[in-house]
């Protein structure tokens, strides 16, 4: 059964549709960039992402992570939108903050501690490994009609997320 909680908690960030929308933001971001601020964004993330599941497993309450999760989405779909190429230094805090809210949102299934603890370590090896693969697979298409897809791409996401919180802050 524990193995059966690992494989739920690493299909956890490419099964729920926030998650998805604000990890493919981050990618089309790191994948612009990917030599030089694709590691930086890739490990603040997994910093981020580790220190929200800490927090879940510590027992912390109810969070809005997952408006900060769209917010942080929006942002990121913004900058690629705009085609812009964000430094490291700028990018990694936004990455940091992005992976604590899919973290913080992220809360396991079971109520047994081990299979609980499975699936953390799985949401975060899950997590990450879609960050780098969506931004290696950014960093290949950025050469690709000068970018072009890449801008349609954070154009969507950036809609979605902000139609997202809309709809929350609205209902």
């Amino acid at each position: 059964m524990i193995l059966g909680a690992g494989v739920s908690g690493l299909l956890h960030p490419v099964s729920t549709p926030a998650h998805v929308v604000a990890v493919i933001s981050l990618s089309l971001i790191a994948g612009r960039d990917f030599l030089h601020a694709g590691a930086a964004i890739i490990g603040a993330f997994a910093l981020g992402l580790a220190a929200g599941l800490g927090a879940i497993a510590s027992g912390v309450g109810e969070t809005p992570a997952s408006d900060v999760l769209m917010a942080s989405a929006a942002l990121c779909g913004l900058i690629a939108a705009a085609d812009v190429i964000m430094p490291a230094p700028l990018a990694a805090p936004v990455a940091l903050v992005s992976g604590g809210a899919l973290g913080l949102d992220s809360p396991p299934d079971s109520i047994f501690v081990d299979e609980a603890v499975a699936m953390l370590i799985g949401t975060a090896c899950g997590g990450v490994a879609a960050l780098t693969m969506i931004a290696f697979v950014a960093s290949k298409m950025a050469c690709v009609w000068k970018g072009v897809l890449l801008r349609v791409a954070g154009s969507w996401t950036a809609a979605i997320a902000i139609l997202v919180l809309a709809l929350r802050w609205v209902a």
